[in-house]
């Protein structure tokens, strides 16, 4: 069964924030834009997930899920050591992509600390979700996303239909596999 999982309030990481801007040393200026663009958009960011448990087997190179199955290496190298799998997408709003989209012909430095805070924020969503996962199973690999090694992104539609991600979380998946809201992400996680 699908489920559905909001959070709030997901402590900011500054230094991971500047990383993503670029920022190899302490710098002023970049710093006080990211607190500027953290202020503007706090607010309309949202943090969902919309999860499955599913089992999995192997066969030959392929890794078999109920729905589908996939051709990878790195995905089965990944599971091989599981029998279940917990599917899931999460994203930070769409939000998020208004600034990135006004600022980008406004302010180039703007943009870029809306474009590095929504990576660390959908990092910090995914951290926050796998924490809650190994809390709940007795063991969990890391996280293993579509585009990965040489798990194809093509996956992503396999994940989008048994997830029905734009219903459940408003986030869709174009024809070249990019989803918007942008700050999105799927992945599979093997659990125990």
């Amino acid at each position: 069964m699908i489920s559905i999982k909001k959070y709030s309030n997901l402590p900011f990481n500054m230094d991971e924030i500047l990383r993503y801007m670029g920022c190899a040393t302490e710098n002023d200026d970049a710093l006080n834009i990211a607190k500027e663009c953290l202020k503007m958009c706090e607010d309309v960011l949202t943090y969902s997930v919309c999860f499955d448990e599913f089992p999995i087997s192997f066969c030959d190179n392929d890794v078999v899920f109920p729905f589908a199955k996939v051709t990878s290496l790195s995905l089965l190298k990944h599971l091989k050591d599981y029998e279940k799998a917990v599917i899931f997408a999460g994203t930070v709003g769409i939000g998020l992509d208004r600034f990135i989209m006004k600022y980008s012909r406004i302010s180039p430095s703007h943009a870029l600390a809306f474009q590095a805070i929504g990576a660390e924020r959908i990092e910090a969503l995914c951290d926050a979700f796998c924490d809650d996962l190994k809390s709940q199973k007795n063991e969990t690999s890391m996280r293993f996303s579509p585009g990965y090694g040489d798990f194809p992104l093509q996956f992503q539609t396999e994940i989008f239909k048994v997830l029905d991600c734009n219903k459940r979380l408003g986030i869709s998946l174009n024809s070249a596999l990019l989803m918007s809201p942008s700050k999105s992400v799927t992945a599979i996680i093997g659990v125990k």
